[in-house]
């Protein structure tokens, strides 16, 4: 098993993912340089402290631009600072100033949203005594497919913008959520937490502007685990799915959550943060509870599905690969490709080889 990292190599790895992975992606290297070398540890408040201060200059820039009539410039300064307040809430709001963090995260990229073409929708759908929220944004030509897109324990639907964008450009419409156990999610993580995901597929399916025929799921990291699951539970109402890099099985059993605990390929805090998922603290209350999701024990997996891709990475540290093995040898045939490198594949043609899969199943190309 592979030693916890340092801070000092953290921030090296962040450096690397500077202006090329979330939450990252948006930001310049000299001012993200600027926050790594004031930052002295990964204490919750501090890491927020350190994070916000450019938030908070992005937000007023954007504020500037809004009161001159700058719609571009607003728009732009309000991504820059949800992406640094993303980060200060990163992996996940542990703390007071990583709450207050998260909070900031979604009120800027609400605010850059208001510039949005085609616009969004913040939709909460009732579920019990509380919501299931997502966003939705609609091509021009309607009725329109759909992509139910999600992210994984850290990387939140805020942070999946630039997907949204990609998809919208295919002629798809996009509903971004989170998954159970993350971000605006009513649940935890649970063998009935895909309700969430049907909540809003009952929805989908009633609007107009919707094709309900031509509705896709999409999930991400983690999130690959829900679209397998969704694939299986609503076999009927989905047309595709992709799990791009979610375990089924084999991810949730003790000695692979001890195996991956310190995956190089994660920041800091990968076991706190899946075990957030279940409302859960510790290595040991995560090994307790994680075997529940496993798709094979829940007897699903030869069960009929929708049409699925499997894509990931071959060296994925974080997932096992026997998963994706596994999912080939049951059900339904589906199509699998794995690329070079780690954790949901390092080649540039991983996300265009997914689109050009939905094309042929969502379109007939």
């Amino acid at each position: 098993m592979a030693q916890a990292a340092t801070l000092d190599e953290i921030k090296d790895r962040i450096r690397k993912r500077v202006g090329r992975r979330s939450p990252f992606n948006l930001m310049d290297a000299a001012e993200a340089e600027e926050v790594l070398s004031d930052l002295t540890g990964l204490d919750p408040d501090p890491w927020a402290e350190a994070w916000s201060k450019p938030g908070a200059r992005w937000e007023q820039t954007a504020r500037d631009a809004e009161d001159k009539g700058r719609a571009d410039e607003a728009r732009d300064a309000y991504f820059q600072a949800a992406a640094f307040y993303g980060t200060a809430r990163h992996p996940f709001p542990s703390s007071p100033g990583k709450q207050e963090a998260y909070r900031k995260t979604i009120e800027n990229y609400l605010a850059a949203s208001r510039y949005f073409d085609p616009p969004l929708e913040r939709i909460a759908l009732p579920l019990r005594d509380k919501e299931v929220v997502g966003y939705l944004r609609l091509p021009a030509r309607r009725p329109a497919p759909v992509i139910m897109h999600w992210g994984g324990i850290d990387n939140w639907k805020e942070e999946r913008h630039g997907f949204v964008e990609s998809m919208l450009a295919e002629g798809w419409g996009c509903f971004i959520m989170d998954s159970p156990g993350t971000g605006e999610s009513p649940v935890l993580a649970s063998d009935t937490a895909h309700e969430v995901y049907s909540t809003a597929l009952d929805y989908l399916v009633t609007r107009p502007e919707v094709n309900p025929d031509r509705i896709a799921a999409l999930g991400a990291s983690f999130g690959g685990y829900w679209s397998t699951k969704l694939a299986h539970v609503e076999p009927e109402r989905l047309r595709a799915a992709v799990n791009w890099g979610g375990g089924i099985h084999g991810f949730f059993q003790p000695d692979w959550q001890e195996r991956s605990r310190n995956a190089s390929s994660y920041l800091f805090d990968l076991i706190e943060a899946r075990a957030r998922l279940f409302g859960k603290k510790t290595f040991d209350e995560l090994i307790e509870i994680m075997p529940i999701l496993s798709l094979k024990d829940q007897g699903l997996l030869d069960q009929p599905c929708a049409p699925m891709l499997l894509v990931n990475g071959k060296d994925d540290l974080q997932v096992p690969i026997e998963d994706f093995f596994m999912l080939l040898e049951c059900g339904n045939p589906k199509a699998m490709r794995l690329f070079p490198g780690g954790h949901m594949g390092e080649s540039p043609d991983v996300f265009p080889t997914i689109l050009r899969w939905l094309h042929r199943e969502l379109d007939g190309e």
